[in-house]
């Protein structure tokens, strides 16, 4: 059963099952899979969210793609991205958006005064800032327009992203820079080859303390390649 507030707003927009819409949230244009929960004073406007996407309070997300088990934390905006799924996005986080040219003779995105004139805007440089699966953004970090994030990476509080990211690399810094790597590239291979994030909910909650309670190891690769050999 859904929860809508009385000032929430869905305005040409789909969900499904057991959604929850806080006070003075806004979704416009958008399709929003089960048991999605949309924080106080959030926008949502042409967005897609799979199952079980939670954006907290105080978010604004705009022309995203946002995968299934990914959450948000306090104030976050999100624009023109493709998240993955089981991502963790904590407070304060900045995602995409658009570049300025500084080689002009002014840096104002010129879309911008074509809508004053009340012409008609056109975005021609709409390519998305893409985040894999398991990716964790920590509080107060800011991914620019069109970087790529890998599964499974880290980025550490403050940074400021300016370059793609490998799978499973902690970042660090401003501009971001690589720390190290989580596991080593025979883990990383094997848990890319996995993909443990696209397997049915119901053999992820059944080996949810494999999954999220153990140290990664070769037994623990060794079960998770039974378990995706069954599927």
């Amino acid at each position: 059963m859904e929860t809508i507030a009385n000032s929430a707003k869905l305005i040409n927009s789909q969900y499904g099952e057991e959604c929850k819409f806080y006070n003075d949230s806004v979704v416009k244009n958008s399709h929003l899979g089960n048991t999605n929960s949309i924080g106080n004073d959030t926008n949502i406007v042409n967005c897609q969210f799979e199952d079980n996407v939670i954006i907290n309070r105080r978010n604004y997300v705009n022309d995203s793609i946002i995968g299934r088990f990914t959450y948000t934390g306090l104030n976050c905006t999100i624009n023109f991205a493709k998240i993955g799924r089981f991502c963790s996005i904590a407070r304060n986080v900045d995602i995409g958006g658009f570049d300025h040219r500084y080689d002009c003779v002014s840096t104002m995105p010129i879309f911008r005064l074509n809508n004053l004139m009340g012409e008609a805007v056109e975005l021609k440089d709409k390519d998305l800032c893409e985040i894999g699966n398991d990716v964790w953004i920590a509080a107060g970090t800011n991914i620019l327009h069109k970087c790529k994030i890998g599964n499974g990476a880290i980025i550490g509080a403050g940074a400021v992203v300016t370059k793609d990211v490998e799978p499973y690399t902690i970042v660090a810094g401003i501009p971001a820079r690589p720390m190290k790597k989580r596991f080593s590239d025979e883990i990383i291979a094997a848990l890319e080859e996995l993909q443990w994030w696209n397997w049915p909910i119901e053999i992820i909650n059944e080996h949810r303390n494999l999954l999220f309670g153990k140290q990664v190891d070769a037994e623990v690769l060794k079960e998770m390649y039974k378990i995706a050999n069954s599927l």
